[in-house]
């Protein structure tokens, strides 16, 4: 009987230290997320700080400069947001983060997978590839190992559950739309199109968000809600100043007006969201 309670308790305390252990980030996990980190900081500032040098870098034509910036605006959201994410240290703030971070890299995959096909792959597209590997493999063996984690209570004011459902369906659209049919969506909105792996990049880092609304609407929990809200304020808030800057300056497209509305809405919408805490 005492052997049994013993085994009992050693069974709960095991499994208590267990369930601690994945709650958290261990020092490894944050060293494997500095990888992606990384990689959102470079292709993240260089398209909107120095567009026409990673232009060349890329040996690309460096048209559409517009769509670089926006590019390099989604992409740095992931940068911001993996900071905060290793310093919190907590794997629940952190999921939502890690699964768009998942899925901007398999949709990078099948970027980089046209461009080998098609022969337009530059050796920079091969440096991607091996970034893009190993970034899908360790958020996938995140995602595995922390499974079946106890969710976060639903706390989230009903506004910005719209709010989030409205970005959602943009960010998928759009983000598909760019990745599946670059050359469409150029047509579309009157650019050139040149460097269709840029526009697939740009779609798949786009897709990610929209992601990543899915998973934040299957648990409204503001501890779920937060790192994706500054992702998506720092996205949000980049792609406003450049498109105000691309209108500024005389670029026309039916595009630059519908982005700064919805940036506008999402930047202040996410704004007040962290400020009030979801509520």
């Amino acid at each position: 009987m005492a052997t049994q309670s013993s085994l009992n308790a050693g069974a709960t305390m095991s499994g208590g230290t267990q369930g601690s252990a994945l709650s958290t980030l261990s020092r490894s996990e944050k060293l494997l997320l500095v990888v992606p980190l990384l990689g959102g900081l470079f292709f993240g500032l260089l398209p909107i700080l120095a567009q026409q040098w990673f232009a060349r870098i890329s040996q690309v034509s460096g048209d559409d400069p517009y769509i670089y910036r926006l590019a390099g605006a989604a992409t740095f959201g992931y940068a911001v947001a993996l900071v905060m994410a290793i310093r919190q240290g907590e794997w629940l703030p952190a999921r939502n983060v890690v699964i768009a971070t998942l899925t901007f890299n398999l949709g990078s995959l099948f970027a980089i997978a046209v461009a080998i096909a098609t022969g337009t792959a530059t050796l920079i597209v091969y440096a991607i590839l091996v970034a893009s590997i190993l970034i899908t493999a360790i958020t996938s063996w995140l995602l595995y190992r922390h499974r079946g984690l106890a969710q976060a209570e639903n706390d989230v004011a009903r506004w910005l559950v719209w709010l989030v459902v409205l970005l959602a369906v943009v960010a998928t659209a759009l983000g598909a739309l760019v990745l599946f049919l670059p050359n469409l969506f150029a047509q579309l909105f009157g650019f050139l199109g040149t460097d269709g792996f840029i526009y697939r990049q740009a779609g798949a880092a786009t897709l990610g968000y929209g992601i990543m609304g899915v998973f934040q609407l299957r648990t409204p929990s503001w501890r779920l809600w937060r790192l994706p809200s500054v992702m998506a304020l720092v996205f949000n808030g980049l792609s406003f100043v450049v498109t105000v800057l691309a209108l500024a300056g005389g670029e026309r497209s039916i595009l630059l007006p519908v982005v700064a509305l919805v940036s506008l809405i999402a930047t202040v919408g996410t704004f007040l969201a962290l400020r009030r805490q979801g509520k």
